[in-house]
C-alpha cells in the first residue's frame, strides 16, 4: 500500500515537472517576440526621424514671412501678394472646395460669379442678348420644322425630277395629242366638232367628244372601244356603248381619214392607264387668276357640300365622309389621275350634266388644254430651302470690380473652372466722372466644358494628404501666370491680348511651397517608442519574475522527485533480498 501510494506521488511530480518546462518554454518565446516588438519600435522610431512635411512660406505687406502647413484650403484662400495655385487629380480636374463649386453653378457669368464673392461693381444688363437668344431659338425651332418639310418636299422632287428626266427622252405625247385633236384655239377632228357645236349654243355636239375620250380610257389599239365598266368620282359606273360611239366602234370619220389617226392614240391610252399622270390642279383654265381654282375647297369655304357635278369636274378628289378634300397620309391634297378625269368627263356628257353649251365647252378645254399637258408634265420645280437663322453674337459685356488683385484672382478661377487654361487680364478704364476703375469683359458659363470636381471637406484641411498627395504624384499643380502673347507666341488669350494662363508646374521648384521636418510627427513617433519601450520592459521584468518563480518550483519538484525515486528503489531492493 506505501509502495503503491509512493508510485502515484512520483508520476503527479512529474506531471508538475512536465508542466513547469513547458510553461518556461511559452515565457521564453514570449520574451522573444517582445525583442522583435523593440526592434519594430525602434525602427518606426528611426522612420519618424526623417518625417517632412508641406508648409507655404508666405510674406506680408512689411516683407516678414510666415509659415503655414500646406493645406488644399490654404492654397485656395485670397491673400494678396501670393501665388494663385490650383491642384489636379489624374484625370486632370481641378480640385475645388465646395463653396467654390456652389458658387459656379449658381452663376450664368463671370460677373456673376464674382459678385458672390462681393467683387462685382457695375455690371452691364445681360438680359438683351438673352433675349436674342430665345428669339434665335425660336427661329431655330421654326427653321428645323420648315427643314424636315423641305427635306420631304426634295425627295417627292428627286422623285418628280427623275421621272421627268426619264419622260424628256421619250415622244412628247402632248403634242402628239395635240397633232390629232389640236387645241381650243386650232382644234380638229372629234374635239373641233364638239367645240364648234358648244360655241354656236348646240349642247348635242359635246357628245362628239366622247369619241376622244374612248381613245384615251382603256383603248387596246383596235377599231372598237372599251367595254368595261368605269367607276366615277360621284361613286357610280359608267361606260361607252353604241349611243356614244358609232356602233361602240371607234374608226369613224370622227377621228381623222376613216380613222387613220387612232393607232396613234394607244401610246396615250397606255400611258394614262399607269395612272401615274395627274390632273394639273386648276378647275378652271380662264379664271383671270394666276392661282388654281380648286370647286371643292370653293363650295366647303362657302359653307355647303360640293355638288355632283363640281366633284366630277374638280382635278381634286373628294373625302365625302369628312367633306373635305381627300388628303395622302403626309397631309398633302389628293388629285385625280388623268385616266378618272377622263372617267368623270364621260360620265357628266353620257348623264347630261352640264346644259349650259359655255360651261361645257370651258370643262373640255380645262381638261384638253389643261390636264392632258401633263401626258409629258412640265419641268418639278426645285423646292425653296428655308433660310437658317443667324446665331447673335456672344456679348461682351463691361463690368467693373472692387478689388482689383483679388478680382483677378476668382476671375482666373473662373476660367479655370469654366474649362479654359487661359483667363482675361483686369483692364484700367476710366469711367465718366474721370475715375479709374478696373473693368473686365464678361464671359459666360459654358455647360458642356466644366473643368472641376469637389474636393472632400476632410481633405480640404489636411496637410498630411496633401503632402503624401503631391510627393507621389497622385495630384499636381497648376500656377495661375501672367504672360503676353506679344512675347509668348505658344500661348493664345481667348478674348484679349494679355492675362493669365494656368501652367503645369512642380510643387519641388516652387518658392513657397517648401519641404520642413514634420516636428510634431517626429514628437509623437517619439512620445510613441517611449511608452511601447516602457511597455516592453515592463512586460520583460514580469516574464523574468514568471520564469524566477518557475525556476524555485522546478527545483523544489526535482529534489521531491529525487527523494521519492530513492524511497522507491530502497523498497524494491528489500523486497528482492526478502524474497531471495
Amino acid at each position: 500500500m506505501g509502495m503503491s501510494a509512493t508510485q502515484a506521488r512520483l508520476l503527479t511530480i512529474t506531471g508538475r515537472l512536465t508542466d513547469n518546462e513547458m510553461r518556461s518554454q511559452t515565457i521564453t518565446n514570449s520574451k522573444l517576440r517582445l525583442a522583435q516588438k523593440s526592434s519594430d519600435a525602434s525602427q518606426e522610431y528611426m522612420d519618424a526621424l526623417s518625417s517632412e512635411k508641406l508648409v507655404f512660406k508666405y510674406y506680408n505687406d512689411n516683407g516678414e514671412s510666415s509659415t503655414y502647413n500646406l493645406t488644399p484650403a490654404l492654397l485656395y484662400s485670397y491673400e494678396p501678394l501670393k501665388n494663385q495655385y490650383s491642384i489636379q487629380n489624374a484625370s486632370g480636374q481641378n480640385l475645388v472646395s465646395a463653396t467654390d463649386a456652389n458658387n459656379f453653378e449658381n452663376s450664368g457669368t463671370l460677373s456673376e460669379f464674382l459678385d458672390k464673392y462681393g467683387l462685382a461693381q457695375d455690371t452691364t444688363d445681360a438680359d438683351k442678348y438673352k433675349t436674342d437668344m430665345d428669339e434665335y431659338n425660336e427661329k431655330l425651332d421654326d427653321y428645323n420644322e420648315k427643314l424636315d418639310k423641305y427635306n420631304e418636299k426634295m425627295k417627292t422632287y428627286t422623285e418628280e425630277y427623275n421621272k421627268w428626266l426619264e419622260a424628256k427622252d421619250k415622244p412628247d405625247l402632248y403634242a402628239q395629242f395635240t397633232s390629232i385633236v389640236g387645241t381650243s384655239e386650232e382644234p380638229s377632228s372629234c374635239y373641233g366638232n364638239a367645240l364648234g357645236a358648244l360655241a354656236n349654243g348646240y349642247m348635242s355636239g359635246a357628245g362628239c367628244y366622247v369619241h376622244v375620250l374612248a381613245h384615251l380610257v382603256d383603248y387596246d389599239g383596235t377599231d372598237n372601244c372599251s367595254q368595261k365598266e368605269f367607276v366615277a368620282s360621284n361613286g357610280k359606273t359608267t361606260k361607252f356603248d353604241a349611243l356614244d360611239v358609232s356602233g361602240s366602234a371607234i374608226n369613224g370619220p370622227g377621228v381623222g381619214n376613216e380613222g387613220s389617226l387612232s393607232p396613234k392614240f394607244k401610246p396615250l391610252s397606255d400611258e394614262i392607264a399607269k395612272e401615274e399622270k395627274f390632273c394639273d390642279g386648276d378647275d378652271n383654265s380662264d379664271n383671270g387668276f394666276d392661282t388654281k381654282e380648286n370647286l371643292i375647297q370653293a363650295a366647303i369655304d362657302a359653307g355647303r357640300v360640293p355638288t355632283e357635278l363640281e366633284i366630277l369636274k374638280s382635278d381634286y378628289l373628294y373625302d365625302a365622309e369628312n367633306n373635305c378634300v381627300k388628303k395622302d397620309a403626309n397631309g398633302k391634297v389628293q388629285l385625280k389621275s388623268i385616266k378618272q378625269k377622263a372617267i368623270d368627263l364621260l360620265y357628266i356628257l353620257k348623264n347630261n350634266l352640264i346644259s349650259d353649251p359655255k360651261e361645257a365647252r370651258e370643262t373640255l378645254i380645262n381638261f384638253t388644254d389643261g390636264d392632258m399637258k401633263n401626258l409629258t408634265g412640265p419641268k418639278p420645280e426645285m423646292p425653296e430651302k428655308p433660310v437658317q437663322p443667324v446665331k447673335p453674337d456672344e456679348p461682351t459685356y463691361d463690368f467693373a470690380v472692387i478689388d482689383k488683385d483679388k478680382a483677378q484672382w476668382f476671375i482666373n478661377l473662373w476660367y479655370m473652372m469654366n474649362g479654359s487654361e487661359s483667363a482675361n487680364k483686369l483692364q484700367n478704364n476710366t469711367n465718366a466722372n474721370g475715375e479709374t476703375v478696373y473693368t473686365a469683359k464678361d464671359n459666360l458659363k459654358n455647360e458642356t466644358n466644366k473643368n472641376y470636381k469637389v474636393i472632400d471637406d476632410q481633405l480640404l484641411t489636411s496637410n498630411d494628404w496633401l503632402t503624401f498627395a503631391l510627393k507621389n504624384g497622385v495630384v499636381t499643380l497648376k500656377q495661375a501666370t501672367y504672360f503676353n502673347p506679344a512675347t509668348d507666341s505658344g500661348k493664345m488669350m481667348e478674348m484679349t491680348s494679355e492675362g493669365y494662363y494656368w501652367n503645369s508646374t512642380a510643387y519641388s521648384s516652387t518658392t513657397d511651397l517648401v519641404t520642413v521636418e514634420d516636428e510634431v510627427a517626429i514628437a509623437k513617433a517619439e512620445v510613441k517608442y517611449k511608452n511601447t519601450t516602457t511597455e516592453i520592459e515592463n512586460q520583460d521584468k514580469k516574464y523574468d519574475q514568471d520564469l524566477k518563480k518557475l525556476d524555485s518550483e522546478h527545483n523544489a519538484l526535482q529534489t521531491e522527485y529525487e527523494s521519492l525515486k530513492s524511497v522507491i528503489d530502497k523498497n524494491v531492493e528489500r523486497s528482492f533480498k526478502a524474497f531471495s
